[in-house]
């Protein structure tokens, strides 16, 4: 292990550099139960969302296909068997009945967040749809989200090859959805919805295919927040609600059980009142990790004055000794001048030496000035 410090190095005295020695162990500590807690409360995110109402509600109103259905029978007869939660992978393995899992050799086992099948109803195309929705509780600045959203479709269609098809009948592919929930939208994007789909664009001519036929992957994005907007209302309203760590326990039964007639099982009360234990944790952190960042600007604005303060004083001496030598040699000048006056006026230099208090051998040598 290399000394922080090599014989020919020189120690980095700076703020910054005593500052971070001092508070790296309890900054590591702290980061290490700050993601715990969040990997914790995106845990119980993922686990309300996959409830089947939840899901319902976000079929209805988010997927044209079932925008005529009621929320029971989304429920109770498309929707199959029970959502996978962070267990099926994004790449390689195919995907079949609950596997969400999807490897990639290079990039490791990356998880849909919620992965579930769906029957269509009745002439509203193939078989089913494959969805996945995922939530996100802030956009990550290193890609754009869309973008991801984009692989996911591509990996859902392709991992059909096996399952839902095989050899070259790709007419039996079915249409996937990847549906991104963002928790935490800016305002100027809260209560808001994109879809993204394939579309034939004629170019020349006026050949016109089924829709059917390359109507199979749409991505939909839904930025949540803003309860002052006048667009907060319906799965807007219901999804910030149920996700919100700003809105209390009590207020959330409220809302879904009131306006959404989505009645809290005791597994739905559970994760509620984990989800908002969990934001009430990571307030508490945020707090504290706020008044530790605070605590060290003013330790280092408290460095950064002191020093300002001795760099002054420095100056200040600097500047007295300097004015007291322009003084004294101000001071001298005058002397001098009363010295070669009095001389000048026949005044025995014995006199005038003890008048400035000097020797006569030091007034001599100053008259010559």
């Amino acid at each position: 292990m290399a000394y922080p410090f090599g014989p020919s190095q020189k120690r980095d005295s700076s703020v910054d550099a005593v500052l971070q020695c001092k508070h790296k162990d309890t900054s590591l500590a702290q980061a290490l139960h700050d993601t715990s807690m969040q990997s914790q409360y995106d845990a119980a995110c993922k686990r309300l969302l996959s409830e089947k109402i939840v899901l319902a509600w976000i079929l209805k109103e988010c997927v044209p296909e079932y925008r005529e259905e009621t929320i029971d029978d989304i429920m109770n007869k498309y929707i199959e068997g029970t959502p996978e939660v962070s267990s099926v992978p994004v790449q390689g393995s195919r995907i079949q009945g609950g596997n969400t899992e999807d490897t990639d050799l290079h990039e490791g086992t990356i998880r849909y967040d919620i992965f579930f099948r769906a029957l269509l109803p009745k002439g509203k195309g193939r078989l089913l749809l494959l969805i996945n929705v995922e939530a996100q509780n802030k956009e990550n600045p290193q890609y754009p989200l869309v973008s991801r959203m984009v692989y996911h479709l591509a990996r859902q269609t392709s991992s059909q090859h096996g399952v839902e098809f095989t050899n070259d009948h790709y007419g039996d592919l079915q249409k996937v959805y990847s549906i991104w929930i963002c928790m935490n939208a800016p305002k100027r994007r809260a209560n808001s919805m994109n879809v993204y789909e394939m579309t034939e664009k004629q170019v020349a001519g006026h050949v016109k295919l089924k829709k059917p036929d390359y109507d199979l992957m749409t991505g939909i994005v839904l930025w949540l927040g803003d309860p002052a907007s006048k667009e907060y209302k319906g799965i807007f309203k219901m999804l910030h609600t149920l996700l919100s760590n700003k809105v209390e326990e009590p207020k959330k039964r409220q809302v879904l059980e009131e306006e959404y007639d989505i009645q809290m099982s005791e597994k739905m009360e559970k994760e509620v009142s984990a989800m908002c234990n969990l934001s009430q944790g990571i307030l508490e952190q945020g707090m504290e990790k706020q008044r530790l960042i605070d605590k060290r600007k003013m330790e280092k604005q408290r460095l950064i004055d002191k020093r300002k303060m001795e760099k002054q004083r420095l100056i200040d001496k600097q500047k007295m000794e300097k004015q007291r030598i322009q003084d004294e040699k101000k001071t001298q000048r005058q002397n001098i001048k009363r010295m070669k006056k009095l001389l000048a006026a026949g005044i025995d230099k014995t006199t005038i030496a003890s008048v400035f208090d000097c020797s006569v051998a030091e007034l001599e040598a100053l008259s010559k000035k």
